[in-house]
């Protein structure tokens, strides 16, 4: 944990936006008094125009005052690496912002809008006479509220192209009719149930548009103290000052997974982390872990977490100094106290060597990039030397009170997604899958010989509204397979998948060993004389065996039948290096090296040629 008192005077020192958020690194800005904020907030709007990397417009639009949450939201942001620029809207305008082209929000050009609307302001009658209203016209009221937000949020749609965050609405602290409220079936406490989920159902299947779940926060912050009713009656500031810190932390777990932020992978140590006590000490009948003891009972609940967070496509693997037998043997014997199970985990390093080294393993193992990695241990010896040689990696020092882990782990802003695919639900099996694999290319006389003995069947096709949560993934978490690695956001999704100048189409993968799922995507710019590849990647997983030139054999056909060349352009990052040449192997020239190593290529129709990769079946879908 950064030293408080000594953070503000850094901040105020640092000559660089990069200082900053080194400083900030790794800070639980929720701790940070209101004064700090505010100073970090301010110097961190004037550095920020300078920042290269991870970076969001977030405009907030309410019906009451929240001028201070941006702060909040800046340095909470910044903490994970992330540079978040504001625009707050005027008082109650959240419908004019957006119906006027030429307004302020327009200019602002937001990639997340932030609605908040309090109950206050639009029901006033719920708030002042809830007890008056018949039950017709409760339900009325909630019908016209749930189709103000479903009509407000078409038009910010169609006017920007915004992901869109809609706060829902928190049910009183004390209700009108107290205690008996509970045996009324239209009460209030029914009233905001009810509205919240049907504002739920409303936007379930809209990849743009997601609820903020207002009601829970309170819920945990203390819906008695949520509101400073002086304030209200003064500034018409409907959150109490100290509700701002969690609001933002909330935020927060939006914009990450907003900005392709997120991990991909937790690993996990065993002993008196995954369960109490030490395994090769105290043998598999002394480790703590199920109902017949607290500790026991609260490992358990960690686990739990785990799971819950492997189903949520988080891949889990382990990384213990063990020796492999007595783990073995412990999730064998004690399989029915433990919830999660050996298989559960897609790569295990339970070994004598040093951690770090088994986190750059893991890495390989998973062939994903050790900046995806979370890494939880109990010894922070251990901790500060895989944060010293992996600084990429997020380091959790596990400090062994369990109970309280099953519920940090899941929320931590690192592990969050929009939406929860099939694909994310696969994904530990695809891991073991190519665990598979990899045993088959050991043993395969030749390269060819394994290749041919994969049985790879690719097709390839165009998106329907069900992939648009993936294809997003795809856009924002693909690193290494990336030509360009241009990040879109789900409107960008949702333009391409309607046409408009662009042919997008999303290649889908199986062999003998299993479905591969959707594991690349190709989109192709049809708007100038000649069609021009924007965007050309593969998940990591399916690369090595040249599923890439099945597909770029596919789009020389497609798009050369009907055009005299076809253009594309390599545009280089830290990660893409593998693919540096990939379009030279493909038979484009290349016409243009700038200096920034940006490259720029053609294939003119009479020098294209499908290279041999018969190993492969491709099925065209329109």
């Amino acid at each position: 944990m950064t030293d408080m008192p000594s953070l503000s005077a850094a901040i105020k020192q640092a000559a660089t936006l990069s200082e900053i958020l080194d400083r900030l690194k790794d800070t639980d800005a929720a701790t940070l008094p209101a004064k700090d904020v505010t100073v970090i907030a301010r110097r961190l709007a004037k550095l920020g125009p300078e920042h290269q990397g991870p970076s969001i417009r977030i405009a907030y639009l309410a019906n009451h005052t929240i001028d201070a949450l941006p702060d909040h939201v800046a340095v909470a942001a910044a903490a994970q690496g992330i540079v978040a620029a504001a625009y707050v809207g005027a008082y109650n305008q959240h419908f004019q912002a957006v119906l006027d082209p030429g307004s302020d929000l327009a200019d602002f050009d937001p990639q997340l809008i932030f609605l908040s609307l309090t109950m206050r302001e639009l029901a006033p009658d719920l708030i002042r006479g809830f007890g008056r209203l018949s039950p017709a016209d409760r339900a009325a009221e909630a019908e016209r509220i749930v189709a103000e937000l479903t009509q407000w949020a078409e038009a910010a749609k169609q006017a920007t192209g915004a992901t869109l965050l809609i706060g829902n609405f928190a049910s009183p602290a004390i209700p009108a009719a107290g205690i008996a409220d509970l045996t009324d079936r239209d009460g209030e406490s029914a009233f905001y149930a009810k509205l919240n989920l049907a504002l739920a159902d409303a936007f379930a299947d809209d990849d743009r548009v997601y609820l903020f779940d207002l009601d829970r926060i309170t819920a945990g912050f203390g819906k008695a103290g949520a509101t400073n009713r002086r304030l209200y009656y003064l500034a018409r500031m409907d959150w109490h000052e100290r509700l701002l810190a969690p609001i933002a932390q909330e935020l927060v777990r939006y914009i990450q997974p907003l900005t392709g932020r997120t991990r991909k992978c937790l690993v996990v140590d065993l002993d008196n982390t995954l369960w109490g006590g030490v395994v090769g000490e105290d043998g598999w009948d002394g480790i703590k872990i199920g109902p017949e003891s607290p500790d026991g009972a609260a490992f358990a609940d960690f686990q739990r977490s785990l799971l819950a967070l492997k189903r949520r496509g988080i891949v889990l693997a382990i990384n213990s100094k063990n020796n492999y037998d007595d783990v073995a043997e412990a999730f064998e014997k004690r399989r029915d106290d433990m919830p999660l199970k050996l298989d559960d985990f897609a790569a295990a390093e339970i070994n004598w060597d040093g951690k770090h080294d088994n986190i750059a393993r893991i890495a390989k193992t998973l062939n994903i990039g050790i900046d995806s990695l979370a890494f939880i241990d109990d010894n922070p010896a251990e901790c500060a030397l895989v944060k010293e040689m992996h600084p990429s990696v997020k380091v959790i020092h596990f400090d062994g009170d369990a109970g309280r882990f099953a519920d940090l782990i899941p929320a931590l802003a690192d592990f969050q997604k929009l939406k929860v695919t099939a694909e994310d639900r696969a994904k530990t099996e695809q891991y073991r899958d190519n665990r598979a694999r990899s045993v088959a290319a050991q043993q395969a006389g030749s390269l060819a010989d394994y290749l041919a003995g994969l049985q790879t069947e690719i097709t390839i096709r165009p998106p329907t509204a069900a992939d648009a949560a993936r294809v997003h993934q795809l856009f924002n978490k693909t690193n290494q397979f990336n030509l360009t690695t241009r990040r879109y956001s789900p409107a960008d999704v949702e333009r391409f998948m309607a046409g408009n100048g662009y042919e997008l189409r999303v290649i889908d993968a199986q062999d003998r060993f299993g479905q591969l799922g959707t594991i690349a995507l190709t989109l192709v710019d049809l708007s100038g004389a000649e069609p021009a590849v924007d965007s050309f990647l593969m998940s990591c997983r399916a690369m090595g065996r040249e599923v890439e030139t099945a597909i770029m054999n596919q789009l020389k056909a497609d798009h050369l039948a009907v055009a005299s060349a076809l253009t594309a352009r390599f545009l280089p990052t830290k990660k893409n290096k593998p693919v540096e040449k990939f379009y030279d192997s493909q038979g484009f020239k290349l016409v243009e090296q700038r200096p920034t190593g940006e490259k720029l290529y053609r294939l003119e129709a009479d020098a294209a040629a499908a290279i041999d990769c018969a190993h492969i079946s491709v099925v065209e879908e329109d």
